[in-house]
């Protein structure tokens, strides 16, 4: 578990210095696939109740897909875009920052890494957690 840690405290490290335009791109793309990972980690599960949900629901009508097949192909491809986006948005934001809070702009890539984790987790969770809700709630009116 010692290695959970240190990986999860690497994830979020601060680097020691303000990071050139190369050291920004670098410090996001070396968090790709640890990024990539938790994400499939919550989202893989996450499917899976979504689908025992609404089936348990009885709101699919028969022969009628739950989700888009087509959607599980893209939401992967769509999530690295955003991904990319981060450091798209730190490199314009730390230049300018660097002018206003001086030291302080080295924090703005773990911010916005850990911003959109959480983002990104919530997405992938929200459909099995309305799904969850909508079956307590339907078998609470019962």
């Amino acid at each position: 578990m010692h290695w959970i840690r240190r990986a999860w405290q690497w994830l979020f490290l601060v680097p020691d210095k303000p990071l050139s335009v190369g050291g920004i791109i670098a410090w996001w793309e070396l968090r790709r696939i640890p990024y990539n990972l938790i994400v499939a980690a919550v989202g893989i599960p996450s499917l899976l109740l979504f689908y025992t949900f609404i089936l348990a629901s009885g709101t699919l009508a028969s022969g009628e897909d739950a989700v888009e097949p087509l959607t599980l192909i893209i939401a992967p491809i769509i999530a690295n875009i955003c991904y990319t986006l981060g450091w798209m948005v730190e490199i314009p934001c730390s230049f300018l920052f660097r002018l206003l809070i001086h030291d302080r702009v080295r924090v703005i890539g773990p911010a916005l890494f850990a911003l959109g984790l959480v983002l990104s987790l919530l997405v992938v969770i929200f459909p099995a957690a309305f799904w969850g809700i909508y079956c307590l709630l339907h078998l609470a009116s019962q």
